[in-house]
């Protein structure tokens, strides 16, 4: 895999000020993410196919989830913070502070991967215990299209504990760590080229119980 060492991807996201990681858990995955692990020494796979899929395809269907969902909690705030308050307050814009994206577990849900939104009062750098104090999320969630053909191969190496194999288990962890960059590269991709009126609300992005985010902007 040498080229994911080298692509533009992980050039720019990976060595990114808006890569965050939460804690100092995933060793492993710092490595692979800077490129220190002698990654493009793994022989080809079937996780190799995601070397030459993006998702940047999606960026109109995104767009749209998010402005949708950016209005509709934009009225669940205003509800929230009660009608005296609107009525009467110091006329300051009412927004959300934070959005945050969360993928599914993909790694055991090949069968369909997905994404959720969630929109948030307060947010921190340091303290992350906020992502668990969401005030609304998308009532539905977003299929992301394009990497069926990976679906099927985390299926087929789950379903047929093909672990043991060579080279599989690493390649396995290296395609993870891409499936969530390229995600990420594609909420970049979105956020460049129709920002509309989310440019000011932070936007984070990650998949499930991993703690590689993207704030986005």
């Amino acid at each position: 895999m040498a080229s994911l060492i080298n692509s533009q991807l992980t050039n720019e996201l990976c060595t990114s000020r808006q890569i965050i990681w939460t804690s100092r858990k995933p060793k492993t995955w710092r490595s692979n993410c800077y490129g220190r692990t002698g990654v493009e020494n793994i022989p080809t796979t079937d996780f190799h196919k995601i070397l030459d899929k993006n998702l940047l395809h999606f960026t109109s269907n995104l767009s749209k989830y998010i402005n949708e969902f950016g209005k509709s909690t934009r009225q669940i705030l205003k509800k929230k913070q009660g009608f005296i308050k609107n009525l009467f307050g110091s006329g300051k814009e009412i927004k959300p502070a934070a959005y945050y994206c969360e993928m599914n577990g993909f790694k055991i849900n090949p069968d369909r991967w997905y994404i959720d939104l969630f929109s948030f009062e307060n947010y921190g750098l340091t303290d992350w215990e906020w992502l668990s104090d969401f005030y609304d999320s998308t009532a539905n969630d977003l299929t992301i299209t394009g990497f069926e053909d990976i679906q099927k191969v985390f299926e087929d190496v789950h379903t047929n504990n093909r672990f043991e194999e060579p080279n599989t288990d690493k390649a396995y962890e290296v395609c993870e760590l891409l499936v969530i960059l390229k995600l990420q590269e594609l909420f970049r991709a979105t956020y460049k080229t129709n920002q509309g009126n989310r440019e000011n609300i932070p936007m984070f992005v990650t998949a499930h119980d991993y703690e590689l985010i993207y704030k986005v902007n």
